[in-house]
């Protein structure tokens, strides 16, 4: 993979707590700053995947004719049956 050389300026305060993170885990402090950034932009993809993964998940139910105050109900009465049944 190839690498693209940056300058970015930190104020002291960042500087020091990448500086004190790269003496604890001995990473790099352009290893860290790397992982920052693919964990903060990188974030957008994954969330872009799992809002289209939602979407499909609940298109799934679209073509069918289920009123679905019914349904809660039904569900509702088959829990209320069944913990009955067991004396909770």
């Amino acid at each position: 993979m190839a690498m693209h050389r940056t300058q970015v300026l930190l104020e002291p305060e960042s500087y020091e707590q990448l500086k004190a993170e790269s003496q604890r885990t001995g990473r790099s402090i352009g290893d860290l700053v790397r992982e920052v950034v693919a964990e903060r932009y990188g974030r957008r993809e994954r969330m872009k995947r799992a809002a289209r993964a939602f979407e499909d998940v609940f298109g799934m139910w679209s073509d069918l004719d289920i009123d679905g105050e019914d349904y809660v109900e039904a569900i509702r009465t088959g829990i209320e049956h069944r913990s009955a049944s067991h004396g909770w």
